[in-house]
C-alpha cells in the first residue's frame, strides 16, 4: 500500500514537472520587474542620447540638501522627500518651464529609490512627462 502511494506521489511530481517547463502558460520562474518602472528606468548612455538631443532638459536631485549642496548635476534643482512641498513651491517656475521637456531624476546610484518616489510624484501631482529615473551614478553624466 504504501509502496503504491509512492508510486503515485513520484508519478505525479514527475508529471507537474514537465508540465511546469512545458505549458503554454507556465508561471515565470524569474523575478518580473514592473513594466512601468522598466518604462521610466533609463541608463547614464541613455540619458546623455536625451541631453544631446532635447532643447532643454531638467535635471532633479532626490537627496538629501547636505549631499546636493556638496555637489550635484550643473543646472539641477532639488526635490527631495524630507522637503517637497517647500521645494515645488520654490521651484514652481522651473518646473512648468518644464512641461513637456524631459526631466531626469537621479539620487545616489541604482540602488535608490529615492529618485523613484519624486518621478511618480512629479508624474502625478504636477503632471510632467516624460519623468525619467537615472538608473547609474549620476557623476557619470556630462551636463553642458
Amino acid at each position: 500500500m504504501i509502496k503504491n502511494i509512492a508510486i503515485l506521489i513520484g508519478v505525479a511530481a514527475v508529471l507537474a514537472a514537465v508540465s511546469a517547463f512545458v505549458h503554454p502558460r507556465r508561471p515565470a520562474w524569474y523575478k518580473v520587474s514592473d513594466p512601468a518602472e522598466i518604462q521610466w528606468s533609463i541608463s547614464v548612455e541613455s540619458a546623455r542620447e536625451i541631453q544631446a538631443s532635447a532643447p532643454s532638459v531638467l535635471w532633479v536631485d532626490a537627496r538629501s540638501r547636505v549631499e546636493f549642496e556638496k555637489s550635484h548635476l550643473a543646472g539641477a534643482v532639488l526635490i527631495n522627500e524630507q522637503e517637497f512641498s517647500d521645494l515645488m513651491f520654490q521651484n514652481q517656475t522651473v518646473l512648468q518651464d518644464a512641461m513637456g521637456n524631459p526631466v531626469i531624476v537621479y539620487c545616489d546610484g541604482a540602488g535608490c529609490d529615492k529618485s523613484k518616489v519624486i518621478a511618480e510624484r512629479l508624474r502625478e501631482l504636477i503632471g510632467l512627462q516624460p519623468v525619467y529615473v537615472l538608473k547609474g551614478d549620476w557623476q557619470d553624466v556630462e551636463t553642458p
